[in-house]
C-alpha cells in the first residue's frame, strides 16, 4: 500500500511565505527552498511507501523542517537556540552540534544540515554523531560555502581569506556569527569517510559569474593536479566544474550498511 503522503512529494514544497523562513546569522537567503526539492526527491525515491523519519540538524527558525513536514516526512529538529524555532507540529530540542546529540542510535532515515558544518570546531565529531543516528543506508544532506571555487582561491591568494570566511574574533562566543571551520571537498570526503559515511554526491546551488570569469585557469588546474597527485575521488571532487564555479556546495553522504565507523 502506498503511503498517502508519498505521491509526488516534490510537488508539495510550499511557497516561502513560511514564517520559519526568516534568515539568521550567515545563512544564504533562499537556501531552504533551493535544497528542499533535492532532499524530497532523493528521500522519496528510497522510501516510496513510507513516511521517512528525518532530523533537521541546526534547524534555526525551521524553514527546512516546515517544507519536509509538508512533504509528508516525520520531522524532528534540534538547534543550539531552540527558542527561535517556529515550525508548528515539530519538536525542536536543544543540541550542540559539537557534542553528543539527544537521540537514540539509528533513529533516522535522513539528516539535513543547512549551513551548519562551517560553524563547527570539530566536524569529525558531528559526522560521527550523524553516523550513529542514521539507520544503515541512511543519508546525510548538508550545505556549506564553497571555499574551493576559483573566486575563493583568488581571494585566498590575495587576502589570505577564503570566500565567505574572514578574520576570526576569539572574543565572540556565538558560533552562528562566524565561519570557523573552512573545509574543501577533499577534506569533507576524508572526514565523512573517517566517520563511516560515503560522500556520493556533490553539487552546487548556482554558478558564480566571478568564478566563471576565471574559467581559463581550469585546464591548468586539472593538468597540474593530475601531474602532482594523479586522479582520485578526492581530487576529482576538489576540481570538478561545480566546485570550481559553484557558490555553495551541496553534499549527499550515505551511511555504509553493515560497516562500522572508523576510529577518529
Amino acid at each position: 500500500m502506498t503511503h498517502p503522503h508519498s505521491a509526488d512529494r516534490s510537488q508539495q514544497v510550499p511557497r516561502p511565505e513560511c514564517p520559519a523562513d526568516a534568515p539568521r546569522g550567515l545563512t544564504i537567503p533562499g537556501m531552504h527552498s533551493l535544497l528542499a526539492p533535492l532532499v524530497i526527491a532523493d528521500i522519496t525515491s528510497s522510501h516510496p511507501d513510507s513516511a521517512p523519519r528525518v532530523l533537521d540538524l541546526g534547524a534555526g527558525p525551521g524553514g527546512m523542517s516546515y517544507r519536509l513536514q509538508q512533504a509528508g516526512f516525520q520531522m524532528e529538529a534540534c538547534d543550539l537556540f531552540p527558542e527561535l524555532f517556529q515550525c508548528p507540529g515539530v519538536t525542536c530540542q536543544l543540541a550542540d552540534a559539537c557534542q553528543p546529540l539527544p537521540y537514540q542510535s539509528e533513529q533516522f532515515d535522513a539528516i539535513v544540515a543547512v549551513e551548519v558544518v562551517e560553524h563547527l570546531e570539530s566536524q569529525l565529531t558531528l559526522f560521527g554523531e550523524v553516523h550513529r543516528l542514521l539507520k544503515p543506508g541512511g543519508k546525510f544532506f548538508f550545505t556549506t560555502p564553497n571555499i574551493a571555487s576559483l573566486k575563493s582561491r583568488l581571494s585566498y591568494l590575495l587576502t589570505g581569506y577564503f570566500y565567505s570566511h574572514g578574520p576570526l574574533d576569539p572574543n565572540v562566543d556565538d558560533p552562528i556569527s562566524q565561519h570557523i571551520g573552512p573545509s574543501t571537498p577533499d577534506r569533507y570526503y576524508y572526514l565523512l569517510a573517517r566517520a563511516g559515511l560515503d560522500l556520493n554526491r556533490l553539487t552546487t546551488d548556482r554558478l558564480q559569474r566571478s568564478s566563471l570569469g576565471l574559467a581559463w585557469l581550469a585546464p591548468l588546474i586539472w593538468g597540474l593536479t593530475q601531474l602532482r597527485f594523479s586522479s582520485t575521488k578526492g581530487t576529482r571532487m576538489e576540481n570538478a566544474p561545480h566546485t570550481l564555479f559553484g557558490r555553495t556546495l551541496i553534499g549527499v553522504a550515505q551511511k555504509r550498511a553493515g560497516r562500522q565507523q572508523r576510529a577518529a
